[in-house]
């Protein structure tokens, strides 16, 4: 399942695992659930999202920048992301600004983790 919970040192961690999705389609279709996980969550979410060799397209950020105004804005804890490189963290950079949300890359999944969890 690309998006469930995980726990790590104790913290209960969204992880969100989009790595290799290669289709549009089914990236959208994954935000929009990723979406539904925040919609449900009485709590403060600790996010874990891995993009690693994922597609995206101008149609993908604006779906997630449109979330991250009104859905993942003020539910996230901590922000953790795999997978940005090259034009990937320029993207970031673009969605952080446009959100006014803090999300910190890793290349390592266990560091991602031990942020989280502390």
């Amino acid at each position: 399942m690309p998006v469930s919970y995980i726990n790590h040192q104790g913290r209960k961690i969204l992880h969100v695992n989009f790595k290799d999705i290669k289709t549009k389609e089914t990236v959208m279709q994954d935000i929009d659930l990723m979406a539904k996980f925040y919609e449900e969550s009485t709590e403060k979410i600790y996010l874990l999202l891995d993009v690693r060799g994922t597609f995206t397209d101008p149609d993908v950020m604006d779906k997630l920048k449109h979330y991250g105004k009104t859905v993942f804005n003020g539910k996230s804890e901590k922000r953790a992301i795999l997978g940005v490189g090259g034009i990937k963290k320029i993207l970031l950079r673009a969605y952080s600004m446009v959100t006014g949300t803090n999300v910190t890359p890793f290349e390592d999944e266990e560091k991602a983790k031990d942020y989280l969890a502390n």
